[in-house]
């Protein structure tokens, strides 16, 4: 199985050159600055090649020590990341924020602010975040509780991050280990922990690095709930009292999850869970909604949430529009059977300069999804033929959830977004990597190429689209 994840190494890397040499040579005029292209092929190559090595590695480890390298790996990577990033955006920028960073200075001036309020002994902090949505105040409350131990510290919160992120890394392991087998969890640890997208947002001022963490655990606990043979009313609270948090910060990902693991609870085998354990777990799931209906973070999370449903309609039509006004007439063209393949393939790496540096800069983190798409393909198809599609139906529903909820929504080309596919990825990736056989290989070979004409058609459709070719 080795030899898989060396030829993945090899042959991914080698597209990847072929796209940038490819696409610099076509597109000329507009080929990127050698300092990006620099810096994409780093990415690239860093992870692949620590994929190949870490599965190399920890292949014949006992779960007890694979489990304390798998948190210690992945979090000296992150907090060097962070580190790295700090100086890189201080440099480019002047400020330790991304390229365009609105988002991120919002959420910081917030938290600087609420930190003012806790040192001074104020906890009422309902005028500062009144006015704000109810899932963007989770970050700001994180951010002015960090900011007021750690003396106003950016890099303290990033470094949060970087624990969460290496917390959220052990967790993916015991999913898998769980549900697909400890080769396919080892498979899975080897992806998450040098995978490009959940290192980068550890690095940056937003509420990613911490959904990413919120939706893992979750996920984690849900999966010990549908599978673990004893009942745990402390594994039920904890799963109550996530949903509530999640709210805190991404109203549309709380509903997928629970409604997701009622999804689960119903069609899960008998042999997976007793009917009275399903009676325990739903009356407890009735009574906490209850509990939370009386609250005000019910009413308000409803109200976001049922504004989302009632726009649905309009909502993707009004951001394409928006697209087309910022310069790319295609966008218009766009609609859900387009957006809804992107969950599994995308988003594609732009690898022409259109200006949009933070987009560059990621090329690197989207090809990862990109390549890793084919084999959850395979797993997927594995769970049908093999008819084990209830016993994975909780993570199948999640994605396929969050995935009808993106293709329907205005931010269906935001990397940010697609975000909530990577874990889930690198779980189906790690089983179908695992059960991969040389006709899977063969297959690769052929889906390397339609990737490599889908990314060269996608800069295409980006430069034509703003009738710069």
């Amino acid at each position: 199985m080795l030899s898989i994840q060396k030829y993945i190494f090899k042959q991914s890397t080698l597209l990847f050159v072929v796209l940038l040499f490819g696409i610099s040579v076509v597109f000329m005029q507009f080929a990127l600055p050698a300092f990006w292209i620099v810096i994409d092929f780093t990415v690239v190559y860093l992870f692949f090649f620590s994929f190949y090595r870490f599965s190399n590695r920890w292949m014949n480890l006992s779960e007890k020590i694979i489990r304390k390298r798998i948190f210690w790996s992945a979090l000296w990577i992150r907090v060097g990341y962070v580190l790295l990033s700090y100086l890189f955006f201080m440099e480019m920028t002047g400020l330790p924020f991304e390229f365009q960073s609105a988002d991120a200075m919002g959420y910081h001036y917030q938290g600087l602010r609420i930190a003012e309020f806790f040192r001074m002994g104020q906890f009422d902090i309902t005028p500062l975040i009144y006015f704000e949505k109810m899932s963007s105040r989770g970050i700001m409350i994180l951010m002015g509780a960090v900011y007021t131990i750690f003396f106003d510290s950016v890099v303290a919160f990033r470094i949060l991050n970087s624990i969460l992120g290496a917390w959220a890394c052990v967790m993916i392991f015991d999913m898998a280990r769980r549900s697909f087998g400890l080769r396919a969890a080892r498979v899975c640890a080897a992806m998450a922990v040098p995978a490009p997208p959940l290192i980068y947002y550890c690095g940056l001022h937003l509420k990613e690095a911490v959904i990413i963490f919120l939706m893992v655990f979750y996920m984690n606990i849900a999966d010990r709930l549908l599978k673990e043979k004893q009942f745990s009313v402390r594994n039920l609270a904890m799963l109550v009292g996530t949903t509530a948090l999640m709210f805190l910060f991404r109203n549309a990902l709380a509903v997928a999850l629970f409604l997701s693991f009622i999804t689960a609870l119903i069609l899960i085998p008998k042999s997976e869970t007793s009917p009275p354990k399903r009676f325990a777990v739903a009356a407890f799931l009735v009574f906490s909604l209850v509990l939370l209906s009386m609250a005000d973070l019910e009413t308000e999370a409803q109200k976001e949430t049922m504004y989302y449903v009632a726009q649905k309609a309009s909502n993707l039509e009004d951001h394409m529009r928006l697209y087309a006004q910022r310069g790319n007439v295609f966008a218009t063209k766009a609609k859900r059977a387009v957006f809804a393949p992107l969950g599994f393939i995308g988003p594609l790496p732009t690898l022409v300069d259109t200006g949009q540096k933070n987009i560059i800069m990621l090329a690197g983190a989207m090809f990862f999804r990109n390549i890793f798409a084919f084999f959850v393909f395979i797993s997927l198809y594995y769970m049908v033929k093999r008819k084990q599609w209830r016993h994975h139906i909780f993570f199948i529903t999640v994605f396929f959830s969050w995935l009808f909820i993106l293709s329907n929504s205005g931010y269906a080309l935001q990397d940010r977004f697609h975000l909530v596919f990577v874990p889930i990825i690198i779980l189906f990736s790690g089983y179908g990597i695992s059960l991969a056989e040389k006709k899977s290989i063969a297959n690769f070979r052929l889906y390397l190429m339609f990737l490599g004409g889908l990314i060269f058609a996608w800069n295409w459709f980006k430069l034509a689209g703003r009738g710069w070719i």
